[in-house]
């Protein structure tokens, strides 16, 4: 598995943020020598370097109120989140309480990811983009305990994070067939013809569907997701300010991971916001594949004209209502990732001065600046 980017930044950080100079000296304290983890170096740059105030908090405050800063910038990335996810449809996922395997349709689901993969082989292709719809269901499906735990005490988090997911498995399963797939008419009795679009297939792990299901995978698979879950589940809470009350080092690498576990999330709630699609939409699309399909393997065994030509006017009726959707679900998809990306575009270059992010002026910081 390719060591993602999201993972290990490539980029430098902007050492000018955190270098020490004698105005950031106050009260004969040296700023220098306090110890800062990589996880809050990193959240250094969400704040306004500029602005005097937030500079000389971030640089005075101890280990423990580090955590106290990312904590505070957590809940702050959470809000965007939580202002939309109200408006997106997930359909009946939120009924399964956690567990995928009760979701309407979960069977039909798993049979089109194995068509899918069918297809691949047999023109040769990449089974990659399908590869990572698969593995984040079984993600999720391995993870059930924990989901169906967050249900039952409400814990906000886990909830959206599992219905989230669950939702872009749905609607990468249903974009890959309304991109991907071609219903080709062949002769009278012939039947639908299903065929590989090799180009569109070259482009879906472009899609953020599949990036961020792909960085899912990375997590799920490093165990970053599952300490942050736990220890979010085992707090039994809403947003993430009993966290400092923890272990300093531990917690600042569980906040590290979550400032990388919201962005992912909210890319894809902003996406399915802007997109308006409908779950109904991403379930026709699946049932026409399977039709289809079993259409051709029921053409394929009789042997009688009649017979054939009613299963090629049944599939030309499917394929024409088909290709409706499909036209649908592309359109959508890519209306919602053109605005969900200028969205979190903006939202990422906002740089935060201290009073937009603390309640309070942390403790460490105001020994050192009064």
């Amino acid at each position: 598995m390719h060591n993602y980017s999201f993972m290990n930044p490539v980029k430098d950080i902007d050492t000018s943020f955190y270098m020490v100079n004698e105005e950031d000296n106050i009260n004969d304290f040296d700023a220098s020598k306090i110890y800062r983890s990589k996880a809050f170096t990193e959240a250094m740059e969400r704040f306004d370097k500029e602005d005097l105030m937030t500079r000389k908090i971030l640089l005075s405050v101890n280990e423990a109120d580090q955590n106290v800063v990312m904590t505070s910038l957590a809940n702050k990335l959470y809000e965007h989140i939580v202002d939309k996810v109200d408006d997106i449809d997930f359909g009946t996922i939120p009924l399964s309480k956690g567990d995928v395997t009760k979701i309407d349709n979960y069977d039909k689901l798993t049979e089109c990811i194995n068509i899918i993969n069918d297809i691949l082989q047999q023109y040769n292709q990449s089974t990659e983009s399908i590869e990572i719809i698969a593995t984040a269901l079984q993600n999720i499906i391995d993870r059930t305990d924990m989901f169906t735990k967050a249900y039952k005490f409400n814990i906000e988090m886990p909830i959206i994070i599992y219905n989230t997911i669950v939702l872009s498995i749905v609607s990468a399963v249903s974009y890959m067939i309304s991109v991907c797939i071609d219903f080709i008419k062949s002769g009278s009795d012939q039947g639908i013809q299903i065929s590989l679009d090799r180009v569109a297939l070259s482009k879906t792990k472009d899609n953020v569907l599949f990036k961020d299901l792909e960085k899912f995978n990375k997590i799920c698979s490093n165990g970053e997701f599952d300490k942050v879950m736990d220890y979010v589940i085992a707090n039994n809470t809403k947003n993430f300010s009993g966290m400092a009350m923890y272990g300093a080092a531990s917690v600042a690498v569980i906040l590290g991971a979550m400032l990388l576990i919201i962005p992912l999330i909210r890319e894809l709630i902003f996406f399915f916001y802007y997109s308006r699609c409908r779950i109904a939409d991403y379930f026709d699309a699946q049932a026409a594949l399977l039709t289809v399909n079993a259409y051709n393997i029921e053409n394929n065994l009789t042997q009688d004209y009649k017979n054939k030509k009613e299963i090629v006017s049944k599939q030309k009726k499917i394929a024409d209502k088909f290709k409706k959707i499909a036209d649908t679900i592309k359109i959508k998809s890519r209306t919602g990732e053109d605005k969900s990306q200028k969205e979190i575009k903006k939202l990422d270059s906002k740089k935060y001065k201290q009073d937009e992010v603390l309640d309070n002026i942390p403790d460490s910081a105001n020994s050192t600046l009064f």
